[in-house]
């Protein structure tokens, strides 16, 4: 059980009737979840981040290795910027590192259900084997791979970029999601965080990834978990194109962990309160805590460039609430296709890669949630109501500054202008 829900309910549990606290102890020791969200972290200060090089007999890579250097600087500029300055990488390029087998003995599907885990163990195992004979790899606290292979889906190496540890090496659903060990050749053993992209993988595929890596583990669930739906990435339907906007159907372009990039020549997408949340870069005192039932306005700040109060939470019960955010042309948020409120429903006990996370769309009859922001007397739906819930919210006033004011309240209380 993790620390914050058992807080939740300490706190909960002293406002009880007597039966209800009854209740409240039975489902306080029945309640554990194979499936869902690992308790968030803390993740700041410089992360020392080693990037392996390799290539493969007969195939030449198509990348220089400065430009492997210029992409893990964009990395690097990325993660000091979303995570407001609070965290970044400190990366290190070593490399072209020759691998003992041809390119298709490592090759990987572009499915992630049908991912040979051998062979991606295989890949870490020999990458890292020959990288210890020029770096420490112990000094390092996270690692990507990058292998050297003009990649697209089902060609070069199989698959763009994936986390391998936590992820790939052990499952991520049903609470076994692990740093799995690696024995390398010669002795030795790897169980660092690690992720794995072609050469030519985008900016967005690499920090989606790495995001994993350092988020990291608790009580087998990864803290920043894949927002896409696994089950459409795949299992995509007919004829649709293999692009991360189609399996992005659960919070869209909202989150780099649902969708990594909108278009191949613009930066990726930054990500949302949720994610933020889990890494420990939003700060308590920037979030304003509401249950259901209670009214309050409040001024949100754009998320970008993080100051000031950046969220509303409204706690549904111990497991589910709702995040509050207001998105801005601003930062790194000017290349999104939209502003306004977002809202987020999350569900701690949620399956990764299903339904941990939900963004509600104020317009429902376009195809994609590009259009999900709420706006003052704007699109198909005017106000968030989430009737059983009793929840209700509904975006008043956009300032001069991008600041938003909101109206948190109850379905009663939201008014006609739905």
């Amino acid at each position: 059980m993790n620390r914050e829900t058992i807080s939740d309910r300490l706190a909960l549990a002293f406002r009880l009737p007597v039966v209800a606290l009854i209740l409240f102890l039975a489902l306080a020791t029945n309640t554990a979840s194979t499936e869902g969200l690992g308790d968030p972290v803390r993740v700041a200060g410089a992360q020392r981040l080693l990037v392996v090089a390799v290539r493969f007999p007969g195939t030449e890579p198509p990348r220089s290795l400065d430009d492997i250097r210029q992409k893990a600087d964009k990395v690097r500029r990325y993660i000091h910027m979303t995570s407001y300055g609070k965290a970044s990488v400190a990366p290190t390029v070593s490399g072209w590192y020759e691998m003992p087998a041809p390119l298709s003995e490592y090759r990987v599907s572009p499915h992630n259900f049908d991912v040979d885990r051998g062979r991606v163990r295989r890949l870490v195992a020999d990458a890292l084997g020959a990288a210890r004979r020029d770096v420490d790899i112990a000094a390092f606290q996270q690692v990507w791979i990058v292998v050297g292979a003009w990649t697209t889906p089902g060609k070069g190496y199989g698959m763009i970029a994936y986390c391998a540890n936590p992820g790939m090496l052990s499952g991520v659903r049903r609470g076994q999601s692990r740093l799995e060990a690696v024995e390398l050749p010669g002795g030795g053993v790897f169980k660092g965080p690690a992720v794995v992209s072609a050469a030519n993988a985008l900016v967005g595929h690499v920090v989606h990834d790495l995001l994993h890596a350092l988020g990291g583990v608790r009580d087998g669930k990864r803290v920043v978990p894949d927002l896409y739906d696994f089950d459409l990435q795949s299992r995509p339907p007919p004829g649709a194109e293999f692009l991360p906007v189609t399996f992005a159907i659960h919070v869209g372009p909202w989150d780099i962990m649902s969708q990594h990039f909108l278009e191949r020549k613009i930066p990726p997408p930054a990500p949302s309160s949720f994610t933020r949340l889990q890494l420990g870069w939003i700060a308590p005192d920037q979030v304003v805590d509401m249950a259901p039932g209670e009214t309050r306005r409040v001024t949100l700040q754009p998320l970008d460039p993080g100051k000031g109060i950046l969220a509303v939470r409204v706690r549904i019960n111990w497991q589910r609430f709702v995040l509050i955010e207001n998105r801005q042309p601003v930062g790194r948020d000017k290349v999104m296709p939209a502003s306004g409120m977002v809202v987020l429903r999350i569900d701690r006990d949620g399956a990764e890669g299903r339904d941990i996370v939900q963004a509600a769309d104020a317009n429902p009859s376009t195809a994609t949630l590009y259009d999900a922001p709420y706006r003052p007397d704007v699109g198909e739906r005017r106000a968030y109501v989430d009737e059983m819930a009793g929840i209700a919210a509904k975006p008043l006033a956009l300032h001069p500054d991008r600041s938003l004011e909101v109206l948190v309240t109850t379905p009663k209380g939201i008014g006609a202008g739905r």
